[in-house]
């Protein structure tokens, strides 16, 4: 078995997809706490909370989802997504209501604070210089590859 590492900090003997695994869930903490801590910065929300108005934004553009319909597009449970929302809705980034038709249904929607955001100079830093950063040693092949190689996951992932 070949000797591989975890960001050369845990030297330990894995499998090749055992290291893809465990890289992936490093990179995916890494990221989160470097884009945690410029959002907070910026506008005071964690990236969970950026990833849903994202997702309220862009999947679900002009509606009002359900807590359901929103968590199952966020991949999390309906209470996980509450809490995500719940310091959104603080903020006066969302809305949480009631179903006007169901009193047992809530419904989450935009308030449009987030557009400065998306749309102003902050996403100018956040999207095009944090993300690309992320990226700046992939050439355009290499980012389509990682792309399609990403997507295969999602697809394994639901099935």
């Amino acid at each position: 078995m070949p000797y591989v590492c975890i960001r050369n900090i845990l030297p330990f003997y894995m499998r090749e997809d055992e290291n893809i695994f465990g890289s992936i869930l490093y990179i995916a903490q890494q990221w989160m706490v470097k884009s945690d801590a410029l959002l907070n910065e910026k506008i005071g929300i964690t990236t969970k909370q950026w990833m849903l108005l994202v997702i309220l934004s862009k999947y679900f553009a002009g509606e009002n989802p359900t807590i359901s319909q929103a968590a199952k597009a966020f991949g999390s449970s309906r209470q996980n997504l509450k809490q995500v929302a719940l310091p959104l809705q603080r903020k006066g980034f969302v809305t949480i209501k009631h179903d006007k038709n169901d009193s047992r249904i809530q419904r989450i929607g935009l308030t449009g604070k987030h557009e400065a955001f998306f749309d102003g100079n902050e996403n100018e830093h956040w999207q095009q210089k944090f993300i690309k950063n992320l990226l700046h040693n992939f050439n355009d092949e290499e980012i389509s590859q990682l792309n399609s190689f990403i997507e295969k996951l999602k697809n394994n992932i639901s099935k």
